[in-house]
């Protein structure tokens, strides 16, 4: 073996050990950040589950000492649970629909490089993404429009995102020209090459976008207090967010009483109200989620490079 091929294959060596060492310190950072994330989530059930005088020392709570369900029983006591539960599933079902409806039309209409007025239209909807009119500006707006203590002020209002639309459009533009030109020839209109080509290639950006609306309506409250009153257009974020106040009044009071006082009041404490409502809160994404991970990457990274 010459001296070449000696060094060469030293070389070689040397090259695969630093593989593998990058590959084990690569493999402990990520399970130390899988850690960093599922440890405090845990925590979060552990108190849920766990009785006052378990968790009114400052240690960790890996395990409960006894498990107990009083902080949800508290939360699915109360008689507006259900229509909450209700109208936060139909505002994310019917948002995430109209959100992806609109913002595919929009994506789809920047795709037409031969369009009248094409990069006037472009940056019009650009200028969105750097200004708004502001809180009361958008309450003018929204009560003008009758849309004020109605189920759809929860849907309209959130029908358009350029972001979305950007992504969208870049991943319509990483699609085969020649497919459309094809389907022209074959007799088939704009819209039909749309809906029964376009889209049904471009379901991984579709999911990533939906996803990522999903988790908009889901965890979203803060138009609930705003543009909605009545308690039959309550949402399940802004339910649990009064229960969350209610708790830290109930801390308070609890502030000037012993652990024994506070077990004698048959209430849970609010810290484990907290993580119950939390926990309530959070279910629904992680059994979402995973129905839609496989395509989560991929039209991530296609939506937001290609074009």
């Amino acid at each position: 073996m010459t001296t070449k091929a000696i060094k060469e294959n030293k070389s070689h060596i040397q090259q695969s050990l630093g593989g593998k060492i990058f590959n084990v310190f690569n493999y402990l950072f990520i399970l130390f950040f899988c850690f960093t994330i599922f440890f405090p989530i845990w925590d979060l059930i552990v108190i849920s589950f766990s009785r006052p005088q378990d968790i009114s020392v400052l240690r960790t709570n890996m395990w409960p000492t006894v498990w107990i369900t009083d902080a949800y029983k508290y939360c699915f006591q109360d008689p507006l649970l259900g229509r909450a539960f209700l109208n936060s599933i139909s505002r994310t079902i019917l948002g995430t629909l109209y959100h992806l409806t609109i913002c595919s039309l929009a994506a789809f209409s920047l795709t037409r490089k031969d369009m009248p007025f094409i990069k006037f239209f472009t940056i019009i909807f650009l200028i969105t993404m750097y200004f708004s009119g502001g809180m009361i500006p958008a309450y003018l707006n929204i009560r003008s429009l009758g849309l004020l203590d109605t189920f759809w002020v929860y849907i309209l209002p959130t029908g358009f995102s350029m972001y979305n639309t950007i992504v969208i459009r870049n991943y319509f533009n990483s699609i085969d020209k020649s497919m459309e030109e094809s389907a022209t020839i074959d007799g088939c209109s704009m819209l039909q090459f749309m809906y029964k080509i376009l889209l049904p290639l471009s379901k991984p950006v579709l999911a990533t976008v939906g996803l990522w609306q999903i988790v908009a309506h889901w965890n979203s409250w803060f138009d609930n207090m705003i543009y909605a009153k009545p308690e039959s257009l309550i949402t399940l974020q802004y339910l649990l967010r009064r229960m969350s106040d209610s708790a830290q009044a109930l801390q308070d009071q609890a502030a000037m009483m012993s652990i024994t006082d506070q077990m004698a009041t048959g209430l849970p404490t609010p810290q484990t109200i907290i993580a119950a409502t939390t926990v309530i809160i959070m279910v629904p994404v992680v059994i979402v989620y995973p129905f839609l991970q496989r395509y989560f990457v991929q039209g991530i990274m296609v939506g937001a490079v290609k074009g």
